[in-house]
């Protein structure tokens, strides 16, 4: 059964596509956007594509004092940026671009690192863009966002945005936006008052559903599984699957607090951060549950994990470190259970480094603030790690 079926669409009157014969009136003074309903609705066209701000390298070597391996700052000290979340995909196949948000004029904006020539490409103006909504699609032609409480489909190369869907009155956006990776839905929660929601939109013709509304907020989105649906966490932190008819119940995780959680490739192996109590001694592990056979296992204790991410085959995890004696990035190999440092992240907030692997598991991606603004870095592991 599909994941999406039509019961609420958005209005997408104003976010009309632009024909030559409009951007000939814009060009002559003509107030071509009249007839998207005034020029405050427009969306950026082709005509304002090439106006969209290129950014000069801002690529910066150095080595991490503490480790000395060496490590790359690929945006600017002087203004914030920030990577998409997990699981939200920031590079496409092929590993040559990354996507984020920057402040860097002002406002946040979506921009395109070419990790070849260290430049960046504004890809779109959005009025009101949530930074950590940012999704690439598979095909890294077309990136989503949330852009106040619209959902965006942004299209790289033309600079061309389109809504896909708005909250109706008296819903907002708290911000979240996850798409499934294989681009078949997005989930964005919303809030009116004390009552929260996730409504599922697809990425290509803006219908929406809502799939679950509840009392109060505490609800944690935690990403998609590509048969089964969203995974979300209640406020007495017990998962279950929604959006999906007939998804498996999942058994209630151990004891404890779920920081982070997201599915292997095959769809089975659902691996996640926990911080617990054992003996007294406050521990942060990484745990996997197997769906098919019903059981929990311990991956490894781990230092003070505040998020983590795996690379394609599981084998290996990285993870920034919560210790303020310690603020480190590490890896940890499945196989041994042992932990290697990599650099001090020296991020003051841990939880927010959001690392995460290359599609071939040679270069680490992540962002931190200690230089005072969150800029976006990376660490070569090639010889530490094997390639996938």
């Amino acid at each position: 059964m599909p994941l999406l079926e039509v019961t609420e669409r958005s209005d997408s009157r104003n976010s009309c596509s632009f024909t030559r014969r409009r951007l000939l009136a814009r060009a002559t003074g003509v107030a071509g956007a009249v007839a998207c309903g005034g020029i405050a609705g427009y969306l950026p066209t082709l005509a304002r594509a090439a106006a969209l701000a290129r950014i000069e390298p801002q690529k910066q070597v150095f080595v991490d004092p503490a480790t000395e391996y060496q490590v790359t700052r690929w945006t600017e000290d002087t203004a914030d940026a920030h990577l998409p979340i997990d699981p939200n995909r920031a590079q496409p196949a092929g590993d040559g671009q990354l996507l984020y948000a920057s402040n860097r004029s002002g406002s946040w904006q979506p921009y395109l690192l070419d990790l070849k020539r260290g430049g960046s490409q504004q890809t779109a103006e959005a009025r009101e863009l949530r930074p950590r909504s940012l999704a690439m699609l598979r095909d890294g032609r077309d990136v989503m966002y949330l852009d106040g409480d619209a959902v965006i489909r942004n299209e790289i190369r033309r600079g061309r945005t389109r809504e896909l869907y708005r909250s109706p009155d008296g819903w907002h956006s708290t911000g979240q936006l996850l798409l499934a990776q294989d681009d078949r839905v997005a989930a964005v929660m919303e809030r009116r008052g004390e009552v929260t929601r996730i409504v599922f939109v697809d990425p290509g013709s803006g219908k929406s559903r809502q799939v679950l509304q509840a009392e109060g907020g505490g609800l944690q989105p935690l990403g998609f599984h590509q048969r089964f649906g969203l995974l979300l966490l209640n406020t007495q932190h017990k998962p279950s699957l929604v959006g999906v008819p007939n998804a498996p119940v999942l058994p209630e995780f151990p004891k404890g607090e779920v920081l982070q959680a997201r599915w292997d490739r095959t769809g089975h192996i659902l691996m996640y951060l926990i911080r617990r109590q054992e003996n007294g001694v406050e521990r942060y592990q990484l745990m996997e549950y197997n769906l098919d056979e019903g059981t929990h296992r311990l991956i490894a204790n781990t230092t003070k994990f505040a998020t983590f991410s795996a690379n394609a085959d599981g084998s290996v995890f990285v993870g920034a470190s919560s210790s303020k004696a310690q603020p480190l990035l590490l890896l940890l190999l499945r196989v041994t259970r042992r932990e290697f440092s990599l650099m001090e992240h020296q991020s003051s907030a841990p939880a927010s480094v959001n690392p995460f692997f290359s599609g071939d598991s040679q270069t680490l991606y992540f962002e931190s603030d200690r230089l005072g603004k969150s800029c976006v870095f990376s660490v070569n592991i090639r010889g530490l790690v094997e390639k996938t």
